[in-house]
């Protein structure tokens, strides 16, 4: 099982991140304590820690009841060696734009509509500076307005992508650091900012989501264009190097035995152990996932609880029809509403992304494939809409993309059960025709229908789990 990182680890790299990239400025305040321990749901305890380390890195000053200050400090780096390191993740820094043009505007198009824009936090500051534009740091004050949206409007899950866009996007270099930008995105035309603030208030979804995608793709082919130019003009340009993006929505929190009740949780909904079968005995869990004997019995533990299983004295821990009575409780439970709304928020963030990542797979599938897909289909207890994302995932070729669509449906595979074992067969038989039917669009080679067909098979799980969530069924 792969390293599982600290709370202080996660906070520190991100905080220390945000420095280094300049989206926190020299002279201003970090967040205060109390809000980095909101957002990273993480002790006071772990956030001075990371506090005392900025400090002695040179980058903070802390002064007794303020927030840290971020200083001019000799840590950071030079500007020859920022061009260089741009350099070498020039190709992910072009997987990273061409992914964000893709998912962004549908997040802050369902975003706007459930919330006030006049009344978010950072809109009075993205007012006054939208005649600044991208330059002059007036970026920082969109990004901070567009985490209040995403997080009000949307869900605490989309301002956590979207921050995690932010480690990576290097927009204070190409906006503050390269001139050669600004001659593949003119600041004599329409102000960036102020377009934006113009698309935002607009009524019409379909509309926005056109200008946000043009706006967004506007600026992609600048970075685009601006990181070829730097390459054909560099004395020494370093070879590209491979992409390093990474999102992890449970970091933090990914504890082993969660890990291990995920995988098995999956294993068991797709029929890879079967009801009425024997789980590998305990030892030999352990093994297979670098664990402790009573790490497994915790997941195990969490799994019986869930009516997935249960382990017999002496003879092991069997797979079990899951009792429907056990829904409700699970759901219920005050231990696991925390477990419950991530789970539908990140069902709600799967209809957002799944269509542009289908149509980008879509002309990638086989004749052979297809075929493949309609004999995992027939299987008995199959889950279609397992099988037809995890067939989307492996043709993904932007990375980024690929990494937000796996982290995102790995969140929603503890919640396979709720959505599906109350009338369970007529529940996936109804699912599994809709996953089928849209498979022959890709038959058909209609690539737009095939990903309008999957986010709607995706909107039908999501609704259906507001319903179970509600306790109307």
């Amino acid at each position: 099982m792969e390293h599982q990182e600290t709370k202080f680890s996660f906070v520190y790299n991100e905080v220390k991140q945000r420095i280094l990239n300049g989206q926190v400025l020299p002279g201003n305040s970090l967040p205060s304590s109390r809000m980095l321990c909101d957002q990273y749901h993480v002790s006071r305890y772990t956030v001075n820690r990371v506090f005392d380390a900025l400090k002695k890195d040179g980058l903070i000053e802390i002064q007794p009841r303020l927030a840290p200050v971020v200083l001019d400090g000799e840590k950071m780096p030079g500007s020859e060696h920022i061009l260089r390191d741009i350099l070498k993740k020039r190709e992910g820094l072009v997987q990273i734009y061409r992914t964000w043009t893709l998912i962004l505007p549908p997040l802050l198009v369902f975003a706007t509509q459930n919330c006030s824009l006049e009344m978010m936090p950072h809109y009075k500051q993205a007012m006054r500076v939208s005649r600044i534009g991208v330059a002059a740091g007036g970026w920082r004050a969109f990004s901070a307005f567009d985490r209040d949206v995403l997080k009000i409007g949307g869900s605490p899950l989309l301002c956590d992508l979207y921050s995690t866009f932010e480690l990576y996007h290097d927009l204070t270099f190409f906006t503050e650091q390269c001139p050669c930008f600004y001659d593949f995105f003119p600041r004599g035309s329409v102000p960036f900012a102020g377009v934006i603030m113009d698309i935002m208030k607009d009524t019409d979804p379909v509309v926005k989501h056109g200008r946000l995608t043009a706006l967004y793709q506007r600026l992609t082919s600048s970075i685009e264009c601006t990181l070829k130019h730097l390459a054909e003009t560099a004395p020494d340009c370093p070879p590209p190097s491979e992409a390093a993006f990474s999102w992890r929505p449970l970091r933090g929190k990914d504890y082993f035995y969660m890990r291990i009740i995920s995988d098995l949780n999956q294993k068991i909904g797709s029929g890879e152990y079967p009801r009425r079968t024997y789980l590998p005995h305990e030892k030999a869990l352990a093994g297979q996932y670098g664990v402790s004997v009573s790490t497994v019995r915790k997941a195990l533990a969490e799994l019986e609880q869930r009516g997935f299983v249960k382990t017999l004295n002496g003879k092991g821990t069997v797979v079990i029809e899951p009792d429907s009575s056990r829904v409700s409780q699970v759901i219920f439970s005050s231990r696991r509403t925390e477990e419950a709304m991530r789970y539908l928020q990140a069902l709600q963030l799967l209809v957002l992304i799944i269509h542009p990542a289908a149509l980008s797979a879509a002309p990638l599938f086989t004749a052979k494939e297809l075929d493949e897909l309609d004999g995992k289909f027939a299987m008995p207890d199959s889950i279609c809409i397992v099988e037809i994302v995890e067939a989307i995932l492996k043709h993904i070729e932007l990375e980024p993309l690929r990494i937000v669509l796996a982290e995102t449906f790995r969140l929603t595979e503890w919640g396979y059960y709720i959505a599906y074992y109350t009338d369970r067969r007529q529940a996936l038989e109804d699912l599994n025709g809709r996953v089928a039917a849209s498979v022959q669009y890709l038959r058909a080679g209609d690539a737009a229908s095939f990903a309008d067909s999957i986010a709607d098979c995706y909107r039908h799980v999501l609704k259906r789990a507001k319903v179970i969530h509600a306790g109307e069924l």
